[in-house]
């Protein structure tokens, strides 16, 4: 009954700790920007944190008396440290902003500043959570000979609780009750996991580590019948060379997990539910092949060729998954699968593209841990503690540096591919590495090892072609640009017959340059400046391929600066040069590679026009830019008389969330207006002052001596019909309600009320 209870408590505990990461990473991004290098900054810190703190608090769980109290101490100290990180990110924002736009043209100034903040603020809480493993399995697993085996059990229990914990935050706590209702789940876990754990050291009382009534516990005592009291020379070598090779390891992991979640996330709707869904089925494969690991352990004698094996099952099987991403896009899609979209739909079809693709090599992973602390433990439970939190701290170390490594590096300069090949090829290193230094036993299986390096070697040099374009054409003679970077996978579509260009970033459509949408971008670019001729500074946030951006700059401001997450972004547009009047080339622009919330919060400058083209709400990186505190943002950034434009996409949009956001916009700029161009795009437009007919009249009048914009969107009288709704009127259709906050913005992808809001606009403008 106790080991159950134990089990029990490491699965809350496990729970708990995943809502903390997904809501911290969620607002520390708010703070620090959704790029990837902010998010690598605050993944570093935290990993960072639990790698200490299994390193030098599991030193300590081998002496004291009740290392399950102590681990009931943890539980409290992540809860109160867990409520206050939020709460410090927020009071850290001034100086952020402040040291951050005196580094404006300093990338590298930025992100030391964020990885600082984010280790003072995440590093703490993660310290106390990684050191809950070594107390946890020097309270469990107790007895020689089954230390692999309990352990893996106790990693699966803990794993399967995150991958609830993933789960629930992301598609449950989150949209309901937000980001502090969400933390406040997480504390109640801690705080049940905390007091029961103390009970249970109470009634069953657990001896110090080290001593057996007051003794020192001698080494025969600790062997088992499958190991020598006196290990031969060759086995005292196994533990380094397991810390070493497993450390590699965990490079490996967290290399694969960034790999897979880009090139899966080509696939998704990269909802904001998405990257939970994939985390989810990772740790869920990690749950399977910890529990399968555990009992393979408990049975048999683990031997360093059971590791070496292992470690070419996982990179032969991840060399696999790219055959199998290759695959999905014929065979797999939500119509074949489902018949129609829905949310509920999409949200299990996500879940079976992880499965399909990151299961196997996930389960594997799983399966080496107890394999691992089997061989570094030597099945020895005198100082598991030490030991445990020693192998944890050094893999997590290996698995931040090949999180950052092969984000900002092996992506960037080899590519999705050829990144995931190269880690493969490290798996079968190790896997041949560890094959020649096994015991004599094992001396005739050397062969395996070989056979699997060769079959890698076959089946990297017949990979498919390696682009990603998601449920979408092939690669043709059409596509004129396909890049691959840090944040985005980026391809250009031209077809010269069709007058027609389409670009797919990260597998959605944008920027295709259909009569409609490009009148929405046009519109995006000459309204602005057609209202306030007198601008001097204008500011572009989601540059996209600079449709937009070229029609501001055909009105002579003398500075524009255009922002985009995506530098691929910036090298594509040169192939929409005729669509942006070949914007790139012009004097008067200044481009920067940074999300826009935390450029707003960079720059110096007040502009006289602000206009945001970002991607729809639901999309995992745009929600932040329709909150009211972006709004206010833009508001501090707006000189006194500024104008602000954002686009506005209804199309997979619930009709209440589209009200939310407009209704959010008037509050921060009561003057907003609204307006369509067709299709699903409607535009936002904020004024200091209230727009009338007879205002827009006027503004309009220096438009039709404007040849481009003439040719862009027709003449003063046409331009105006694109107005739907004044300031009344708009307040009237947004009605009463919630409003969007950093806290509580979710955004669904539902496309049941599309229509609804298409027969609003075809009646408002059957009246005008």
């Amino acid at each position: 009954m106790q080991r159950i209870l134990l089990l029990v408590l490491f699965f809350l505990s496990g729970i708990a700790a995943l809502i903390y990461q997904v809501v911290w990473v969620r607002q520390a991004t708010l703070v620090f920007g959704v790029s990837v290098y902010a998010y690598g900054a605050v993944l570093a810190a935290f990993m960072g944190g639990a790698a200490l703190g299994s390193y030098f608090l599991g030193k300590r769980a081998d002496a004291v008396k009740s290392p399950l109290r102590i681990f009931a101490l943890l539980q409290i100290c992540v809860a109160l440290l867990g409520v206050l990180a939020p709460l410090a990110l927020t009071a850290l924002m001034p100086f952020y902003a402040s040291l951050a736009r005196d580094n404006l043209l300093n990338p590298f100034v930025i992100t030391g500043v964020r990885a600082l903040f984010s280790i003072l603020v995440l590093t703490p809480p993660a310290f106390f959570i990684g050191a809950a493993l070594p107390f946890m399995a020097r309270a469990f697993a107790r007895q020689p000979g089954h230390v692999g085996s309990d352990v893996g059990r106790l990693y699966a229990a803990d794993t399967l609780g995150a991958a609830l914990g993933c789960g629930l935050a992301g598609l449950v706590l989150l949209p309901r009750l937000g980001a502090s209702g969400t933390i406040l789940v997480a504390v109640w876990i801690n705080g049940l996991t905390a007091a029961t754990a103390w009970m249970v050291a109470r009634r069953y009382p657990i001896e110090s580590a080290k001593t057996k009534k007051g003794k020192t516990l001698p080494q025969t005592e600790l062997s088992t019948p499958n190991r020598p009291a006196t290990p031969i020379l060759f086995e005292r070598m196994i533990p380094g060379f397991v810390l070493v090779a497993y450390t590699v390891s965990g490079f490996i992991a967290l290399g694969y997990e960034v790999v897979w979640a880009r090139i899966l996330s080509i696939f998704t709707m990269n909802a904001v539910f998405s990257f939970s869904i994939m985390l989810t089925t990772f740790l869920m494969g990690l749950t399977v092949g910890g529990w399968l690991g555990a009992a393979w352990v408990r049975k048999r004698r683990v031997t360093l060729m059971h590791f070496a094996n292992g470690q070419l099952a996982i990179g032969l099987t991840a060399l696999l998954t790219l055959y199998v991403f290759a695959w999905l896009p014929d065979r797999v899609t939500i119509e074949t699968v489902f018949g129609a979209y829905s949310v509920t739909n999409g949200i299990f079809f996500e879940f079976l593209l992880g499965f399909l693709t990151l299961f196997i090599p996930t389960t594997l992973l799983g399966f080496l841990f107890p394999v691992v602390i089997s061989l570094y433990t030597q099945e020895s439970s005198a100082q598991i503690g030490t030991q445990v939190g020693r192998i944890y701290a050094w893999n997590t170390a290996g698995a931040v540096a090949g999180s950052l490594t092969v984000g900002f590096v092996l992506i960037p300069l080899l590519g999705l591919q050829a990144t995931a090949a190269t880690l493969s090829v490290l798996n079968l290193i190790i896997g041949v590495m560890a094959s020649w230094l096994p015991s004599a036993e094992a001396m005739h299986s050397r062969l395996i090892p070989q056979a699997g390096m060769a079959l890698g070697i076959a089946l990297i040099l017949l990979l498919p072609e390696h682009y990603y374009l998601g449920f979408r054409q092939g690669a043709t003679d059409q596509m004129v640009y396909y890049g691959e970077g840090a944040e985005t996978t980026v391809a250009v579509f031209d077809i010269p017959e069709e007058d027609f260009k389409v670009s797919f970033v990260n597998g959605r459509i944008e920027v295709p340059t259909d009569p409609i949408s490009m009148r929405a971008f046009r519109l995006l670019g000459h309204l602005p400046p057609l209202l306030k001729p007198d601008a001097e500074r204008a500011l572009m946030l989601s540059f996209g391929n600079g449709v937009a951006t070229g029609s501001l700059d055909t009105h002579q401001i003398a500075q524009i600066d255009a922002v985009d997450l995506s530098a691929e972004q910036f090298a594509a547009a040169e192939f929409y040069w005729a669509e942006n009047y070949n914007v790139l080339k012009s004097p008067r622009l200044h481009t920067f590679v940074e999300d826009g919330r935390n450029f707003l919060l960079q720059t110096p400058f007040q502009y006289d026009i602000i206009t945001t083209d970002a991607t729809h709400p639901v999309n995992a990186s745009s929600w932040a830019l329709f909150t009211q505190e972006f709004y206010i943002l833009i508001a501090a950034r707006l000189t006194s008389d500024g104008i602000f434009m954002q686009w506005l996409p209804f199309h997979n949009l619930r009709e209440e969330d589209y009200k939310a956001i407009l209704r959010t916009f008037q509050l921060v700029f009561p003057h907003a207006t609204l307006w369509y161009t067709g299709g699903s795009h409607t535009l936002l437009l904020a004024t200091p002052e209230p727009l009338t007919q007879e205002r827009l009249a006027a503004k309009l009048v220096a438009a039709a001596d404007n040849q481009i914009v003439i040719d862009d969107l027709g003449s003063a009288a046409t331009i105006a019909k694109d107005w739907v709704m004044d300031a009344d009127a708009l307040r009237v259709y947004a009605g009463q309600g919630r409003l969007v906050t950093d806290n509580n913005a979710f955004f669904l992808p539902h496309a049941e009320d599309t229509a609804k809001i298409l027969q609003m606009f075809a009646a408002t403008q059957q009246e005008r």
